[in-house]
């Protein structure tokens, strides 16, 4: 009887066992079809176009056979890659700002002497201080900066404003002389005192032109000196554009050309600012197209072309005795000018005085002025 209850003990024994193992084999097998169902798909980005996607269970400590899991949406997604963006160039002031352009090609002068000098073309950059043509884009600056004599030293007279200096450029006196002390157009202040520039050209029988961005400089233009006298616009592209038609019509002996934005864009944004320089670059490539039209025309062989500017400035203005108000550049560039940086300092009347001795007119005493004559030394 005791022997028999413990055959049905071991025998009732063996079958818990059997199902227990039943069971488990079923979990496992239940366990194994459903684990790929609870897998999280977590996508590591990678360079498009091939995705490959890293598995990743999540399991709590107390179930092996059913992890936690975050699910996702069944649906399969699909990938666009995104167009690469536009990037806008950067503006640096200390490094070159704008984008590089194919310069105007400027012509190759020759420090031999030629025949003699018919013309004198003087470009005045109003407002130019000469650290700026170390900043901006000057393609064309520079390059006739290595064919010509340069200064980065010329002197403004007091004050360092524009017809007071302009006055001085091309009547080659000091303001007590040529008496302008004004910086206005106003009829009622009347004229410079002469003689000037054109003047003197205008009574030797030379023709003479003055293409300007500004209305006051009227007040230069003495009667019976200046046979075109055209106030073009108040912007460089307008100024140009007409003394580009002077050019192409007959290249007068004495061409005078004003271009006023680099005054006007420091005086609203600032001296050395990126706007600044911007113009700068502007005028620079319309200096360009001015020499190329000179040399289209033939007349480089017998022009001294005189680049130079009235005054600098500082912050939003100018007009003070100051050294950024006062330097500007002096460039001279043509017949018989050898490339050197020049040890003399020009004046801003020396200008004048300057043009006169290219042209072999005489010099008037009463003038301030004296030519540049370094700038014809071999």
């Amino acid at each position: 009887m005791g022997r028999g209850r413990k055959v049905n003990l071991v025998a009732s024994f063996s079958a818990y066992l059997s199902r227990l193992t039943f069971l488990l084999v079923i979990l496992i097998v239940m366990g194994c079809t459903i684990l790929p169902i609870r897998v999280a798909i977590v996508f590591t980005p990678t360079p498009f176009p091939s995705l490959t996607p890293t598995l990743t269970l999540s399991a709590t400590p107390t179930s092996i056979l059913f992890p936690t899991v975050t699910r996702f949406p069944s649906a399969t997604p699909t990938f666009t890659p995104f167009p690469a963006p536009t990037r806008l160039p950067s503006v640096t002031p200390t490094s070159t700002p704008f984008p590089t352009v194919t310069p105007v090609p400027s012509p190759t002068f020759t420090a031999t002497p030629s025949p003699q000098i018919k013309y004198v073309v003087i470009i005045s950059l109003d407002g130019l201080r000469p650290d700026a043509l170390e900043q901006a884009n000057t393609p064309i600056l520079d390059d006739l900066r290595t064919k010509g004599a340069y200064s980065a030293a010329a002197k403004s007279v007091l004050p360092s404003v524009t017809l007071v200096n302009h006055a001085s450029m091309l009547g080659g006196m000091s303001p007590t002389k040529h008496g302008i002390y004004w910086n206005e157009d106003n009829p009622n202040l009347g004229l410079i005192n002469g003689p000037t520039l054109f003047s003197v050209a205008h009574q030797a029988g030379l023709s003479t032109a003055m293409i300007v961005g500004k209305s006051k400089f009227r007040h230069l233009v003495l009667p019976d000196s200046v046979d075109i006298y055209d106030l073009a616009g108040y912007f460089d592209r307008q100024v140009v554009n007409h003394a580009l038609k002077v050019i192409q019509a007959g290249l007068p002996n004495v061409l005078f050309i004003h271009l006023p934005n680099i005054d006007s864009t420091g005086h609203a944004l600032g001296w050395m600012s990126p706007g600044q320089l911007l113009a700068i670059y502007e005028a620079d490539s319309l200096v360009g197209e001015i020499v190329t039209a000179l040399d289209e025309g033939h007349y480089l062989n017998q022009t001294l072309l005189i680049i130079t500017a009235d005054h600098g400035g500082n912050g939003l203005k100018h007009g003070s005795d100051s050294v950024e108000d006062t330097t500007v550049p002096w460039l001279a560039i043509g017949t018989g000018v050898p490339p050197r940086i020049l040890k003399t300092h020009p004046v801003m009347y020396d200008t004048a005085a300057t043009a006169l001795y290219a042209l072999k007119l005489p010099i008037p005493p009463e003038w301030d002025g004296r030519p540049i004559l370094e700038i014809f030394e071999k």
